[in-house]
């Protein structure tokens, strides 16, 4: 499927839709980790690197993959106002702003305090080189994993807003607005 005036094309849509699923469930497993009481969070800790880089290179793709094919969003249905597309447009584009801020101060923050990061326990990731003066910094780590936790609730409430749109043009105003995210069933 290619892109058209009307609708995402395949890739733009199943990296959207993976991407989300990644997102949620490391949210999920930041906010476990931060409140289950866990004796060795090791394991969930390499999880969440593992799944956050993993997104982040995603992220990285769809990105790429959109300004290399010069691609434009699809249009809005008329009925749509001119305050909701720009809306539309600032939030599309505050997400994209996470998705890179949250790897990014989480990759920082392992960086930080030399920390090493292995994907899924097999394959070595590196560490941001960051200048003696910065790693001597004992405050900074901490710092980075604060910034992290306050960027992912903030990227939390924004994600809720998209979805909260998402569901409004789904089921209130039924205009086509989230169709044109979904795969479209094969034609009989």
């Amino acid at each position: 499927m290619t892109e058209t005036p009307e609708r995402y094309g395949t890739v733009v849509i199943v990296l959207h839709w993976v991407i989300a699923l990644l997102v949620l469930f490391l949210i999920a497993l930041g906010l476990y980790m931060d409140h289950a009481s866990i004796d060795d969070p090791t394991a969930l800790h390499t999880l969440h690197k593992s799944v956050g880089i993993t997104t982040m290179v995603l992220i990285i793709v769809r990105i790429v993959w959109r300004l290399t094919r010069n691609l434009k969003a699809p249009a809005f249905p008329p009925s749509v106002p001119k305050v909701q597309r720009v809306a539309a447009g600032s939030v599309e584009g505050i997400l994209y702003l996470f998705q890179i801020l949250l790897p990014a101060t989480g990759w920082l923050a392992m960086s930080s305090m030399a920390m090493p990061i292995v994907l899924f326990g097999w394959v070595s990731w590196p560490l941001i080189p960051l200048p003696e003066s910065v790693m001597d910094d004992g405050d900074l780590p901490m710092f980075l994993l604060q910034l992290h936790q306050w960027f992912s609730w903030a990227f939390a409430g924004f994600i809720a807003l998209h979805i909260l749109a998402a569901l409004y043009h789904a089921v209130v105003k039924r205009d086509g607005v989230v169709a044109r995210m979904m795969v479209r069933r094969p034609s009989k």
